[in-house]
């Protein structure tokens, strides 16, 4: 509100949200690190950070082709932000705090779960880069 932005459309519900002013990619229960199990084996989320990064890549790369042909695009290029609003939209992502959980669900030791810190950081670290 503070921003002075509409709440963010999840990009996971697209079905009439209007995404012109940004999205939300965050899922609930996911982490940084990939868990290779649904969301009923482990309770966390298979959307992981590189998940999410992917689909916000493929979201401004679909964005950019719909603007390219923009009599094919119909109502959606009205829904879609135009190049430039990528750098004044709100993207928002929520990863990291379901990492440390997860250790402790599979019974892992408090040490166990530290030493996967720098491993997690660096996933994290390697998936801001790109």
């Amino acid at each position: 509100e503070s921003l002075r932005l509409p709440y963010l459309s999840a990009f996971l519900d697209a079905l009439g949200s209007n995404f012109s002013h940004g999205s939300n990619f965050a899922t609930a229960g996911s982490c940084i690190r990939p868990q290779n199990t649904t969301k009923e084996q482990s309770g966390f989320s298979p959307v992981s950070l590189n998940v999410q990064y992917y689909e916000f890549s493929d979201f401004q790369r679909r964005s950019r082709i719909i603007r390219t042909y923009e009599n094919a695009g119909g109502i959606f290029v009205g829904l879609l932000p135009k190049p430039e609003y990528f750098s004044e939209g709100l993207y928002t992502f929520d990863i990291g705090q379901n990492d440390l959980t997860a250790g402790f669900f599979r019974n892992l030791t408090v040490d166990q779960v530290k030493a996967q810190v720098p491993d997690i950081l660096a996933q994290f670290r390697d998936t801001l880069k790109v």
